[in-house]
Formats: C-alpha cells, structure tokens, sequence
C-alpha cells in the first residue's frame, strides 16, 4: 500500500518523496518550484507522469488511489528493481601507512 501523507502535512506546503519498490513518486503541494520537478536526469522523460489534484481529503484519497492504480498495473516492473537494503554494506577503506611510521 502506497503511502500518503495526511491532508494537514500537505496544506503547510511540505512536499513528500516516497517509493514502492522501484516505483519513484513526488507529492508537492500548490504552485511551488522546486530545484528537480522532473524527478532527476537519470529519469526517462517519457516514464515520468504529472497530475493535478485538489487540495481537499477527496485530492488526497485521489492521489493515493492514483499511486495505486499505477504501481498495480505494472507490478512485475516495479518489484524487479533491486532494493537498496539488498546490497552489501559499506566499509571503510584501510588506513594507509604512515610515511614516518616506515623509516
């Protein structure tokens, strides 16, 4: 299930980022510019979507139902998409000797 924030947290103009598996949305409320609108230039253009609802409870039940409805016709799409929390974690790399440490 797709989640979206409650109607309060939109209407103080916050915008919210979320995914579903590989499956990448931007909720941003009224007519506000943000630095990357598009979703970044890594993005196909032709893969992204833009969409217009109402800033009421009904906008808000529409975006969720929207997010929805998109995910669940490509599923297999989405979830081929490997998760972050599948790759290895980080290590830092080994100290390098000391140049005085070695006279």
């Amino acid at each position: 299930m797709i989640f979206v924030p409650m109607l309060h947290y939109l209407q103080n103009k916050n915008s919210f980022s979320g995914n579903e598996d590989g499956m990448r949305y931007l909720i941003t409320p009224g007519k506000r510019s943000v630095p990357d609108p598009d979703g970044g230039e890594e993005a196909d253009p032709a893969l992204r979507r833009r969409e217009i609802f109402p800033m009421t409870e009904e906008g808000r039940t529409a975006v969720a139902q929207y997010l929805n409805d998109a995910y669940n016709a490509e599923p297999e799409r989405w979830s081929a998409h490997p998760s972050i929390l599948d790759c290895e974690p980080w290590t830092p790399p080994a100290p390098e000797p000391d140049a005085e440490t070695q006279h």
